[in-house]
Order: C-alpha cells, then structure tokens, then sequence
C-alpha cells in the first residue's frame, strides 16, 4: 500500500472561508460587471456582497467611461429581405479595445441612409440604455441584459431628447418633445409609470419660445449630453455661439454661451467632473479642448491644443476633409476620415497615432453616449418581469 502524503505547498488550495473579507471585497470591486454576477454564485458569502447596494454602488463608481460609437453591417438576404445587422460597440480609450454592447440582426429598410431606421439608442445614464425598436421603446441595463417598456408606448408623436436620474426623487426621468398645434411642447416621463408632466413654456423670453418651437430644426436633441445633472445640445445650425441648456432639477431651459463662435467640428465631453468642448477645423491639423471652468458664470478656459500629423492623415483623407474629436478626459483624439467613411484614427493628447481602425460595416456613428456600466438594480426592471410586454432584440446576437 502507497504512502499518503500531502501535496506540496505551493499546490494546496487555500479554501474560500480563510481569505480574509477584506481582501475579498477589494478583488470583487476590480473586477468587471460580469466577472462580479459570475462570483455572486460561488457561495452565500460571496452573493452577499455582490448584491450589496453599497458595494454595487461602489463598483460602478470604478467602471470605465465608455464612448459609445453605432454601425450596421450586411449580412444577406432571406428569400425577399435584405438583412442588417445593427451593432452598438463600446470603446475604452485606457485599454485601446472595443465591446460589444448592442448586436442583432433585423430587415434592411429603403430610408438607411436618411437615418430613419427601425433602431435607435436615444440615451444613456448611469449604465442604462434608452433605445427604441420600430415605434417600441425600452429602457435596458447591458451588463444584466434587464429590459422594461417605457410609456410613452409608442413613438409615432413623441421625439426623446434624454435621460437623467432627477436627483429630488432619485427617479429616472425621460425628457421628450412633439408637436402640438404647430409648435414643440415638451414632457417629463417618468420611468417606470406613466406619471407624464408637461414643461410649461410661458415663462420663457420669446427668443426662447421660439428657438424651442422650432424643435429639432434648431436643436440636435437626438445628441444629448448629459453632465452633471443637466442635458446639453448643440444646435443644428453649422455656427455655434450658444449651447441648450436642460436643468434637470429645475427643470428649465437655459444658455450656455459657447466658448468661441465657430463653423468647426465640435464635441461635447465630461472632463475633471466639468463640461468640455472640443473644436478642431475640418481638415485641420489643430484640435482644441476648453474646459468651463465656472458653470454659473459661463467662464471658460482653453485647456490644451493637440498637433496632428497631416501628411498621415492624409494616407486616408486625400481631400482633407477629416473631421477631428478629443473624446476622453485623457485626450485622446478620434479622426474620422470621411473620405474613406468607415476609417477612425486613434490619436493621444501629443498627436501620436496609437491605432487605426476599418469599421467592419458601415454608417459608423461616433455618439455623444458614454456608458459607465453598472450592476445596481432597478425597481422598473422588476415590474417588467411578469411578461406582459414584447421583448426588444437588442441582446440576441451576443
């Protein structure tokens, strides 16, 4: 009979009880959302933490800020239809990689190129999704797949303009807009019931009455960006001298004069918990971040100026017709090549190429959505689970 020895040292497994609370949670913490629903079925203990409203708090606090950039991509035909994949990808600018975050297949339509699809993500915040399907619009939570209908229940009137938590209530709220006896009238909705407020605009100056009427003829409110608790649009006109300007506890509508008054391509971005805008020329070399500095009194500041290789650029743009976006708190730059539509070149905040990238579709959209993904749960979510609704596709070609 063999002797019974014990392994060696180095080979024993230390059992899950002995390593040290501490320790456990500040591993769960660093690791990605669905890395962390993956643990929270190893033991009790370790569900325990992991459904803990404090530690999930905490564990979206560490998330990355991701940029959120749409495509669709030719997949064939089935007997009569022509069908498309649309695909919602996510970019971390820390570790240069792109994931998915939206990805299914549906029919092709004759109006692609008018941007008047069958799909569209509206919104981000807080790690949820705004998006919509045909006339079907939903509320979701990529990282836990969760998904509930939003009222209103259709979208044959309403236009979304954005989604934010309103701090008061800690409710998510949707801001959306229609047209009511030739003008734009505005609601807040929200999520989760059919609690629907509409925003009064007697009050305003008439400048303002009439900017607001004129609904998305002036305003790019299908490219919110939301910054500290208030929704932000560029106009739609090519000359910027002020931005729009929704308080979300307030619930007003204001200005925000423009850091300079220009014609060039412009982006908005969160920087050091502040607005940011970034303006280059199209087909220039220079590319400029501004930081508002003091929000109240409109006082901006020019931040930095990043110098682009041209002659690189140009391998891909012969025409100079580039368009050029600081897109991180980190500096980094994306130049879209709008000779050749589907080619991105990443830059760093000394002009540095650090990757360059074909978009294996096309219609590739660089959106003002940034998603900070998050695992904290929603009461909406949970009403949603007696079945009662349709279920969006977004998820089904991951």
């Amino acid at each position: 009979m063999s002797e019974v020895t014990n392994p060696p040292p180095e080979r024993r497994r230390i059992p899950l009880i002995d390593i040290p609370e501490e320790l456990v949670l500040d591993i769960l913490l660093r690791l990605p959302p669905k890395s962390v629903l993956r643990c929270g079925a190893v033991c009790k203990a370790w569900r325990s933490v992991t459904t803990d409203r404090a530690f999930l708090l905490a564990h979206h606090g560490r998330q990355p800020s991701q940029r959120l950039l749409s495509f669709v991509r030719d997949v064939g035909r089935y007997g009569n239809l022509s069908l498309l994949d649309y695909c919602v990808e996510a970019m971390d600018f820390r570790t240069r990689e792109f994931r998915s975050v939206v990805r299914f297949t549906g029919n092709n339509y004759s109006s692609l190129e008018d941007d008047d699809g069958p799909f569209t993500v509206h919104a981000a915040c807080d790690g949820l999704l705004l998006m919509s399907y045909y006339d079907s619009l939903y509320i979701c939570n990529p990282a836990t797949r969760q998904w509930a209908s939003v009222c209103p229940p259709t979208l044959h009137d309403h236009k979304i303009a954005g989604l934010y938590v309103h701090s008061p209530s800690g409710e998510y709220q949707m801001l959306s807009y229609r047209e009511v006896d030739w003008a734009d009238v505005f609601f807040i909705t929200t999520v989760g019931s059919n609690n629907v407020k509409c925003i009064t605009l007697g009050s305003y100056s008439v400048s303002m009455r009439k900017w607001l009427a004129r609904g998305s003829k002036a305003t790019e409110f299908d490219r919110p960006f939301l910054s500290n608790g208030k929704l932000h649009w560029l106009p739609e006109s090519n000359q910027l001298k002020n931005i729009l300007v929704f308080d979300t506890v307030a619930e007003e509508f204001s200005w925000l004069p423009s850091p300079v008054v220009t014609l060039d391509v412009v982006l908005l971005l969160e920087m050091e918990g502040t607005l940011a805008l970034s303006k280059s020329p199209t087909g220039g070399s220079k590319v400029d971040l501004w930081v508002l500095q003091d929000y109240k009194s409109a006082v901006w500041v020019h931040k930095y100026q990043i110098e682009l290789p041209v002659a690189e650029i140009c391998l891909f743009d012969k025409h100079e017709g580039w368009a050029s976006k600081v897109v991180s708190p980190e500096g980094d730059v994306l130049v879209d090549c709008l000779d050749r539509l589907d080619w991105q070149l990443h830059y760093d905040i000394k002009g540095n190429l650090l990757r360059k990238f074909l978009c294996n579709g096309r219609l590739l959209n660089l959106t003002t959505l940034v998603l900070k993904e998050s695992l904290v749960p929603h009461t909406f979510f949970r009403m949603q689970e007696d079945g009662s609704a349709r279920k969006p596709p977004f998820f089904r070609g991951l």
